[in-house]
């Protein structure tokens, strides 16, 4: 049987016809077309890659210049003058003294929650100044320790402080620690960050900067003619006068309400005494201590107490009518000569009265 079935084989072997040389070409000729559509489809893919690669690349430069004109659009740019000059702080009484901008306090700045800011420092003084953002979380090159090319501005000099607004809050602006008598003789400002989420804010926002001013005379002599006096603003020694944002008691604007109003106070302290404050005829209602620090539940007070450089958020609402006072518990801080009103010391009143 294996005999018969080898014969088989090789009888079936014999009857098939050898392949032609043709055929063999024509074989060989379909993997060469093979091997080349593979080789064309890798190079399209590659192609495909690359063009995928260079719109991605030109749509994230696209994001980039997108946000950065979004950031230059919505860019908060101040210049701050420091300079010498003379601010009336009663009827009367001219104080040679600093200012930002020409005022005391100095220029109140606004920024919204995620925004870059640019502040301008230009020292128009003859001394060397720096700048702090008190309670705000900045870099170390904003908000560090002044040195030169780093903070420290000398006369003739500015400087620029760039950040993107934090946490919303107040928080304010004056020279660093180490030019303290600055700050003292008038150099301080407030500054905002608003959150980004819009919600019905107070019908009333008022910014008040509680501050102590030390004021001594001076005889001037000019070359020619009779000697004057002056009053100059003076760290560490004269009369002290205490001041609401740079104004003494009588002549610091009365606060002026409307019945149901819900008013927010912005508080600082930017004297080196400690203020207790009290709203007579309402009770305060402590919100945020510090710019970020929020106070949860919020805190109800009859009177508390400003500490140096604390910045308290407060709200109230104008629901007693009448006239009524928010100054100083501390007598010699809200009189003058013996008499109140004077230094620390606001009328607040209520429309109703004021037609009366």
């Amino acid at each position: 049987m294996r005999r018969l079935a080898l014969g088989a084989m090789a009888a079936l072997i014999a009857a098939c016809p050898p392949a032609s040389a043709g055929f063999l070409d024509e074989v060989g000729s379909v993997g060469e077309e093979q091997i080349k559509e593979k080789e064309e489809l890798r190079k399209m893919q590659s192609e495909i890659d690359d063009i995928k690669s260079t719109v991605g690349g030109a749509m994230q430069q696209l994001r980039q210049i997108n946000d950065q004109a979004q950031q230059s659009q919505n860019l908060k740019e101040v210049h701050l003058f420091a300079r010498e000059g003379t601010w009336q702080i009663r009827e009367g009484e001219n104080v040679s003294c600093l200012t930002y901008n020409s005022k005391i306090p100095g220029p109140v700045i606004h920024a919204v929650q995620g925004d870059p800011v640019k502040i301008v420092l230009h020292n128009q003084m003859k001394t060397s100044t720096s700048l702090y953002f008190h309670g705000l979380n900045a870099p170390h090159g904003v908000n560090g320790l002044p040195r030169s090319g780093q903070g420290l501005v000398e006369p003739g000099q500015t400087f620029v402080y760039q950040f993107v607004a934090g946490d919303p809050g107040t928080y304010w602006y004056h020279p660093h620690i180490v030019h303290a008598d600055q700050r003292l003789r008038g150099l301080f400002g407030v500054l905002i960050v608003e959150s980004r989420l819009k919600s019905r804010g107070a019908d009333l926002d008022l910014p008040l900067v509680f501050s102590r001013m030390q004021v001594k005379k001076e005889t001037v002599k000019p070359a020619k003619g009779a000697a004057s006096t002056v009053l100059k603003a003076a760290a560490g020694s004269g009369e002290s006068h205490y001041l609401i944002n740079g104004k003494e008691a009588p002549m610091i604007p009365p606060l002026e309400l409307r019945r149901g109003a819900r008013v927010k106070l912005r508080l600082i302290n930017a004297g080196d005494e400690a203020v207790p404050l009290h709203l007579s005829g309402h009770k305060l209602e402590l919100s945020s201590i510090n710019g970020g620090d929020r106070l949860e539940p919020h805190v109800f007070r009859d009177t508390f107490t400003l500490q140096p450089s604390d910045s308290v958020d407060a709200e109230f609402q104008a629901n007693n009518p009448g006239v009524w006072s928010l100054a100083s518990e501390l007598f010699h801080q809200a009189s003058r000569d013996g008499r109140f009103p004077g230094g620390m010391a606001m009328i607040v009143r209520y429309s109703e009265a004021r037609v009366k």
